[in-house]
């Protein structure tokens, strides 16, 4: 089973490019949520399962908008854009994106369609992998999804859990909610273009929407090379992208762990009173973060020991215990432990004894 959730898992890790819109589900996705004056969460509620949408931020300002991250599926991005439109009728200025990643880059096309002058902003790393490996990964990411989908249907008709056994609860629906994304995904795939990043920086760029200055800063290397959060310090509200996830954090293949937990400290150090993730519920104090940032300590100091040991990386991966932070934040869940697995424990340790050991060469 632990070679279908790493199919997935790789082909969720490339990013794509967007499209012309589908027909969009019947019920809404998103609960929009008011965080401070002219600022707004776009909150997804489809249920925890391998494949993600993101959540976005609308920053309103006196005579222009912008907006943070783009969602999987062009038909999804529809959907915060009509959101957007029965907020305010003043156009997009910027597209804030935090990672070069499929599920935050695909619905770019629709802010491009709709606001032809919009600048897209990201890390000048973002632009490097989406030009290196997001777009030239496109055919290959296509390809695979077909059997990712067969696969999550027959594990539905049998009710049989990844794990073994019978599925739980939560697992269909996970399960069922990603066969209807893959599927919409694919659905929208033929007509999808590459949008690029406009205007990069290094370490930080002030936007300006009026008197309401917005930063977006590349706080260091975590969850990808070039993550950008964006920070509203007059509000205290930091939109962190996938640098924070909830429930179950997501590290993924192309993390940097021993980078990840000083970038989460970062972020710390800025004290925010409000969170936006990349996926999950706002969060109104730093409690996730930090149990993620001691997290990223542990599996950093416990792989760097058995490196230390000349362990392999197989060798590695039994030394490596993990078990306080699955149960902070899998509890007893199937469908979250199958998570944990698949995108911490499992790319959290190979990644960190890959940068170890290239480190000891």
């Amino acid at each position: 089973m632990r070679s279908a959730r790493l199919a997935l898992l790789a082909a969720l890790a490339l990013p794509a490019t967007p499209a012309a819109p589908a027909a969009a589900d019947p019920a809404p996705r998103i609960d929009v949520q008011r965080i401070a004056d002219g600022v707004y969460a776009v909150v997804r509620r489809e249920p925890p399962g391998f494949g993600f949408e993101a959540n976005s931020v609308f920053i309103v300002g006196e005579r222009d908008v912008i907006v943070v991250d783009a969602q999987f599926t062009p038909s999804s991005t529809q959907e915060v854009l009509a959101a957007l439109r029965r907020l305010t009728p003043k156009p997009v200025k910027y597209v804030v994106t935090t990672h070069w990643h499929v599920d935050h880059v695909t619905g770019n096309q629709v802010w491009r369609d709709s606001f032809p002058g919009v600048e897209f902003v990201a890390h000048a790393a973002t632009r490097a992998d989406l030009e290196r490996e997001g777009i030239p990964g496109q055919a290959r990411f296509v390809a695979a999804l077909p059997g990712v989908i067969g696969r999550f249907r027959a594990l539905l008709e049998k009710g049989e859990s990844m794990a073994g056994g019978p599925m739980s609860a939560s697992e269909r629906a996970g399960l069922a909610s990603d066969t209807l994304l893959i599927a919409r995904y694919l659905a929208e795939a033929p007509a999808m273009r590459p949008v690029l990043p406009t205007l990069t920086f290094e370490d930080r760029i002030t936007l300006r929407l009026g008197a309401r200055e917005v930063e977006v800063r590349h706080a260091g290397r975590g969850h990808t090379r070039g993550d950008a959060v964006v920070l509203l310090p007059a509000e205290g509200i930091l939109v962190a992208g996938d640098l924070v996830v909830a429930p179950v954090p997501l590290v993924g293949t192309t993390s940097f762990p021993n980078d990840y937990g000083a970038t989460l400290d970062s972020l710390l150090a800025l004290r925010p009173r409000i969170i936006v993730p990349g996926h999950g519920p706002v969060m109104r104090d730093d409690a996730h973060l930090r149990a993620m940032s001691r997290m990223l300590a542990s599996v950093r100091a416990q792989v760097a020991a058995a490196v230390a040991r000349g362990e392999t990386l197989e060798q590695a991966r039994r030394a490596v215990s993990l078990d306080e932070f699955r149960a902070r934040f899998a509890g007893d869940d199937p469908m979250l432990r199958l998570l944990f697995a698949t995108y911490v424990a499992e790319p959290a340790v190979a990644r960190a004894w890959e940068d170890a050991t290239a480190a000891r060469r």
